[in-house]
């Protein structure tokens, strides 16, 4: 709230600045990114401060001190400053006023408005994440991605967004096959010896999908009765026999299986989806051949590009018996191929179909939250959006968040992490062994553009040198503090006033005030930068300040000449205990009222 009122006051200073030299413009031409603050990390610099005459120096063509100068004769005399300075080439430092705290406070302890004030444009955004192939189960490098692409979303709907949450369903293509091959062949190797051939020859050279989930699938067949006809089950264990007669009905089961074990982790991890998107959907033919979606949409594309005009636009082309989409025109290292020589369609194909209907139902933001190995993919998928944009008639932001990788390290040694060689550890096992917060709150202590060591015993302890369990601690102390003084039989306000607040007069105080108001500037912050530790900083570092300030500052006293900072401090207390408990609940994470 204060940051609003600065550069509040400040804009009603430069119009009158503006208007006193007798100059028209609009101060949103001539400060398109609005007025910028900063927080000085020194003492002595005041408690915000702004560059703002520097940033309208060459447009007015004047010195910046001199436009400091003339903001300073303005804003002075505002009440919401205690001080205003004027440093080095033409900074402004302002110091807030006691009356000015007081009044930011109230309004993080009034329970009828939010803490976070909404973004100007509100957008419709469509937030794509996890997306995980149903191979296998969800390993902690998805829960990673799970984690991050929820706390975000939460954050975009905290803001005022319109958001929904996908997760894509990878259910086509080769990757599907190979896990129906996989899980029939532990299935043959129940009943009976398989040979190196024979497992050779039915892999087809390819590397299985092993581990205990695929033998647990396997046995299911066989104990549960009617998931494969006898027809089925006699052609499974004949290497003579068609694939065609049993192999959809491993790979159907298998998938299914696991898809529902996706959906139960991403329960118990607390990540909802608006939408489940079936990749299948899109090589659905609906009227013969060709008549499936990517190939409705790859002619759709080609028959536009016949018809473009912008060179800037990727058209599509043939070469080499393929199809092409020209990608190197925004940007990528090579042109890419919709359609193979021998008519098979790509992954890209699919990906632009379903991409289209993404921009189709009319979404202003597209978010997608890939792996770290898909950086290479972005260039691509950026001129497809524009090329479809374009043909759709509706423009449309794509962003990109790739979650890096996750080291697990258990007793000071690394773990192994393999889909495939069946070595790793899921994401249900350390939900199971940490818990859902410590999870959460250690995927999302640092950037997603960062690897990151998930340390198994750190996040397991119960001390304050664990981050969440620090954090959460604090909110805990808040809630205690409000017990005890209830037990004393303290009456608190059922409204709070400025004059409760009077007797808050130390730094310490103060400072607590002002961090507790950077709370909506965080997460607007967020919102707009994809970046969502800063708020598992913020909410660290309020933490911090509070348990400093609770161990040296008294704030339950039973003196009577102390009541009125008594009252106060406990306002002070359910403020940060409030921020606190939204914070946290934007990342996903409880706030727990006894630990």
């Amino acid at each position: 709230m204060l940051e609003i009122w600065v550069k509040d006051a400040i804009s009603d200073t430069l119009r009158s600045y503006l208007k006193e030299r007798g100059q028209g413009e609009d101060l949103a031409t001539l400060l398109p990114k609005g007025v910028r603050l900063e927080f000085p990390k020194k003492d002595g610099f005041g408690d915000i401060s702004t560059p703002v005459a520097m940033h309208l120096s060459a447009q007015l063509k004047t010195p910046p001190r001199k436009i400091a100068e003339s903001l300073y004769s303005f804003l002075s005399g505002s009440p919401l400053f205690q001080s205003v300075e004027i440093a080095g080439p033409g900074y402004l430092n302002f110091t807030f006023s006691e009356t000015s705290v007081r009044k930011a406070l109230l309004k993080i302890l009034d329970t009828h408005s939010d803490l976070v004030f909404p973004e100007d444009e509100r957008r419709r955004i469509l937030v794509e994440f996890v997306s995980a192939n149903p191979t296998g189960p969800l390993h902690v490098g998805h829960g990673r991605g799970a984690a991050y692409g929820d706390a975000l979303s939460r954050i975009l709907k905290a803001v005022g967004h319109d958001v929904t949450t996908e997760y894509y369903i990878n259910d086509a293509g080769n990757q599907m096959e190979m896990l129906g091959r996989s899980t029939c062949l532990a299935w043959r190797k129940l009943h009976r010896m398989v040979p190196e051939s024979e497992e050779n020859a039915f892999l087809k050279g390819a590397t299985p999908y092993k581990g205990d989930y695929i033998r647990e699938i396997a046995q299911e067949m066989i104990n549960t009765p009617g998931i494969l006809s006898p027809e089925e089950s006699r052609a499974s264990l004949d290497p003579e026999a068609p694939e065609t007669l049993y192999l959809g009905a491993f790979t159907e089961y298998a998938q299914s299986r696991i898809m529902e074990g996706i959906r139960e982790d991403l329960q118990l991890f607390d990540v909802p989806f608006d939408a489940f998107f079936s990749e299948k959907i899109l090589h659905e033919k609906k009227n013969g051949k060709n008549s499936d979606t990517v190939t409705l949409w790859i002619n759709r594309i080609r028959e536009a590009s016949l018809q473009a005009t912008d060179p800037g636009v990727p058209d599509v082309y043939e070469s080499e018996g393929a199809l092409w989409l020209r990608t190197t025109v925004l940007g990528d290292d090579k042109d890419r191929v919709l359609v193979r020589s021998d008519g098979r369609l790509t992954y890209f194909a699919a990906d632009i179909a379903y991409h289209a209907l993404k921009i189709e139902r009319k979404f202003d933001v597209l978010i997608d939250v890939w792996g770290a190995d898909h950086h290479g993919y972005i260039p691509r998928m950026n001129a497809a959006v524009k090329t479809l944009s374009r043909l759709l008639d509706h423009p449309v932001e794509f962003r990109v968040a790739l979650i890096q990788l996750v080291s697990l390290v258990r007793d000071g040694r690394p773990v192994s992490m393999s889909t495939r060689g069946g070595e790793f550890v899921t994401l249900r096992e350390v939900l199971d062994e940490v818990g859902v917060d410590a999870t959460r709150f250690s995927y999302l202590s640092r950037s997603h553009e960062s690897p990151l060591e998930f340390d198994l015993n750190k996040a397991k302890e119960r001390s304050m040198d664990n981050p969440v369990y620090y954090v959460q601690y604090a909110h805990a102390r808040v809630k205690s503090l409000l017990r005890q003084a209830d037990t004393r039989g303290l009456t608190l306000p059922a409204e709070w006033s400025s004059r409760d607040l009077e007797a808050l007069r130390e730094p310490a105080e103060k400072d607590l005030v002002k961090r507790l108001d950077r709370f909506s500037g965080v997460v607007n912050d967020v919102s707009r930068t994809l970046e969502v530790h800063p708020m598992t900083e913020y909410l660290t570092d309020l933490a911090g300040r509070y348990h400093h300030f609770y161990f040296h500052h008294r704030i339950l006293s039973q003196e009577p000449q102390d009541r009125e900072l008594t009252i106060a401090r406990i306002a002070l207390s359910i403020a940060v205990g409030r921020v606190l408990e939204k914070g946290l609940g934007l990342l996903g994470i409880s706030a727990p009222d006894v630990m």
